[in-house]
C-alpha cells in the first residue's frame, strides 16, 4: 500500500472520528451520558488510525490513552464530578492524536468549559453544582488539533 493511499485512509478515519465525536457531543448535551455502543465505535475508529499514522507509533498512542486513563482515575477519585465516559472518550482520542495533541485537545476543551461555566454563572442559568456536557468541548479541541 503506497503512502498516498495511507494518507487518504488516515484522513478518512480522522474525519470519521470527528463525526463520531460530534454525534457523541449531541448525545451528551441531550442525555448527559454516552452509550456503550457509541463509545465502542469511537474506540475502534481511534485504534484503526494507529497503522496509518506517519509521525508517531504505538508508544505515542499508548501515551495518549494514558491521559484518558488519568481522567478516568480522576472520575473515580471525585465520585464522578468528571464522567467516566468523558475519560474513555479522552483515552480513545488520545490513541488517535497521540500525547501532545491529546493534551492540547483536553486543555482547549477545559478552557472552553471554563468560559461556558462563567457564562452560566453570569447569566444565572445555574449554580456551582450545575453539570455541563464536556464532549462538545472535546469535539472542539479535537477539531483544533486536526486543523492545526
Amino acid at each position: 500500500m503506497g503512502t498516498g493511499l495511507q494518507w487518504i485512509i488516515y484522513k478518512i478515519l480522522m474525519a470519521a472520528i470527528g463525526l463520531a465525536l460530534f454525534a457523541a457531543g449531541i448525545v451528551d448535551i441531550r442525555r448527559r451520558q454516552i452509550g456503550r455502543v457509541q463509545l465502542l465505535i469511537l474506540l475502534l475508529l481511534c485504534c484503526a488510525v494507529i497503522p496509518f499514522k506517519k509521525e508517531f507509533g504505538a508508544r505515542d498512542a499508548v501515551g495518549g490513552m494514558a491521559i484518558g486513563l488519568c481522567a478516568i482515575g480522576v472520575s473515580v477519585a471525585t465520585r464522578e464530578q468528571i464522567g467516566k465516559g468523558d475519560g474513555i472518550v479522552i483515552a480513545a482520542v488520545g490513541i488517535a492524536l497521540g500525547v501532545r495533541k491529546c493534551l492540547l485537545a483536553v486543555f482547549a476543551a477545559s478552557f472552553l468549559m471554563c468560559i461556558a461555566a462563567i457564562v452560566v454563572l453570569l447569566f444565572r442559568k445555574g449554580g456551582r453544582q450545575t453539570r455541563l456536557p464536556f464532549l462538545p468541548a472535546i469535539f472542539a479541541g479535537y477539531l483544533l488539533c486536526v486543523f492545526l
